[in-house]
């Protein structure tokens, strides 16, 4: 098995264990906190998330891109991230008491400070992991996903049933940290400097102010209907919203998180090694689309079973959302790794315009829809969605020279298998779930006969995702048989 597919198969690995505790986690909080609760978490948590996205300035990315790696290079990025992220981290601690006042909740006062201690581990877990990452060495790596895991889901539980209620998410959650901090410690690579250099910081800080800023429009996408929402109503209707938001997340990134780690050094190794980067940012998207879109086609028509199984009836009213944000996050997939392209050919001030610019077209229409109601809000999602796609591929045509005509028709078999999936599961549905009480039944139809469907539509369409299959499923056979 090549370099690229081992680093995929156990990024992938580590991810979807994740998320498998993850969503087993979510499941057991849903059913222990109320909407109010956990919409309350989600406030504090969101603005604290998108802070969090400047805290690192772009330094781990840096490293994995740069040619020419140096000891000083490293410690200089060390430095910059322990200038940045200790000071944003003391921001957090003194701001809390406003961010509560503004948002009429005393508890974000507390919730902020136990996120807060995060910032102070930051630097330390992040220089080695970038440098793991550069060198494809994703198997360490899984190793120091799961004990981040397992500590949070444990940790996470334990404090809830103890009475911690929202509390527990940021114990849970700022716990995590320090074992992945100890973990990393021990599996860090040989000869790495740990004393930071002040000097020479002014190519990562450009590299960086670009990078972190790209993220943070990035992040805020998915965050501000949290904050925006919890200013306009109550933090019932965050929670609600967020529920809806969560579910197609965990679905969409289930699946991304697994190869989205990849995709920097992957395209910067095409890069540096006078390949084609764009070929090879076609390829990739085309593949990742053919498993991402049949599942977000799936769970647009299941949404209401698939969140009633997963999170209990007290959150059905999120199901409509969840099949609006379905088709947002279809056509958001579309240019996953345009970022990691951006920043392969080193145009990380282009990116930075594209989500800034996409970033303002979102939080003006969380605003203006909200008064309209929450499933106004949902659907302004899915076409600004399509917006940004659409934007996405003139920037990309314009600055990196890819051709919308070689992209789209490289899709042109996603959206046949798409259609495929999307209809068979809609018949199944309808068939199944006549009768009340049955709409979870249809949905483990739904899920047993899907994937059967999804390869049989690959060969169908001649999806150059049926390659990857048969080379996958000889490798498994090949471990197993050994």
């Amino acid at each position: 098995m090549s370099q690229v597919r081992q680093a995929v198969f156990y990024s992938s690995v580590s991810r979807y264990g994740m998320r498998l505790f993850g969503l087993a986690s979510t499941m057991i909080v849903a059913r222990l906190l109320t909407p109010e609760e956990i919409g309350t978490f989600a406030i504090a948590s969101a603005i604290v998330m998108v802070i969090s996205e400047f805290r690192l300035l772009g330094a781990g990315n840096y490293l994995i891109r740069e040619k020419e790696l140096t000891k000083d290079k490293i410690r200089s990025a060390t430095g910059l991230t322990i200038i940045i992220s200790w000071g944003l981290g003391i921001l957090i601690w003194v701001a809390a008491p406003w961010v509560a006042e503004f948002y009429g909740l005393v508890p974000i006062t507390t919730i902020f400070r136990i996120l807060a201690v995060s910032f102070f581990l930051a630097p330390l877990i992040s220089i080695p992991t970038s440098l793991l990452m550069r060198d494809f060495r994703f198997r360490e790596l899984f190793f120091v996903r799961m004990i981040l895991t397992i500590t949070n889901f444990v940790t996470t539980i334990s404090l809830i049933l103890l009475g911690f209620s929202f509390y527990s998410l940021a114990w849970g959650y700022t716990l995590a940290v320090i074992a992945e901090f100890i973990v990393i410690f021990a599996l860090r690579p040989s000869g790495m400097p740990w004393v930071p250099s002040f000097r020479r910081i002014q190519p990562i800080l450009k590299f960086g102010i670009y990078n972190s800023l790209g993220n943070v429009f990035n992040r805020g996408v998915v965050t501000a209907p949290d904050m925006i929402i919890g200013r306009m109503g109550t933090t019932a209707q965050v929670g609600m919203f967020s529920r809806g938001l969560g579910f197609i997340e965990f679905v969409s990134q289930t699946l991304l998180m697994g190869v989205k780690p990849v995709a920097l050094p992957y395209l910067s190794d095409v890069q540096r090694s006078g390949g084609s980067s764009n070929d090879a940012y076609i390829r990739a998207s085309t593949m990742l689309g053919a498993m991402v879109w049949p599942v977000l086609a799936v769970a647009s028509v299941v949404s209401l079973p698939a969140i009633l199984l997963f999170f209990g009836d007290q959150w059905d009213a999120a199901a409509p959302y969840a099949t609006f944000l379905a088709y947002w996050a279809m056509f958001r997939t579309m240019h996953w790794f345009s970022s990691d392209l951006l920043n392969a050919k080193g145009k990380e001030k282009i990116m930075v315009i594209k989500e800034g610019m996409m970033f303002g077209l979102y939080f003006g229409g969380v605003v203006l829809a909200f008064p309209l109601g929450l499933l106004s809000v949902a659907a302004t999602f899915a076409g600004l969605g399509l917006v940004d796609m659409l934007i996405t591929t003139v920037f990309l045509a314009r600055y990196v020279k890819l051709s919308p005509f070689d992209f789209l028709k490289a899709w042109g078999s996603n959206i046949l298998l798409t259609l495929i999936c999307w209809g068979a599961a809609s018949v199944i549905y309808v068939m199944f779930s006549g009768e009340d009480g049955r709409a979870i039944f249809a949905l483990i139809m739904v899920a047993s006969i899907l994937p059967f469907v999804w390869v049989a539509g690959l060969y169908v369409t001649r999806n150059p995702l049926r390659n990857e299959v048969g080379i996958a499923l000889t490798w498994l056979k090949d471990k197993i048989s050994k």
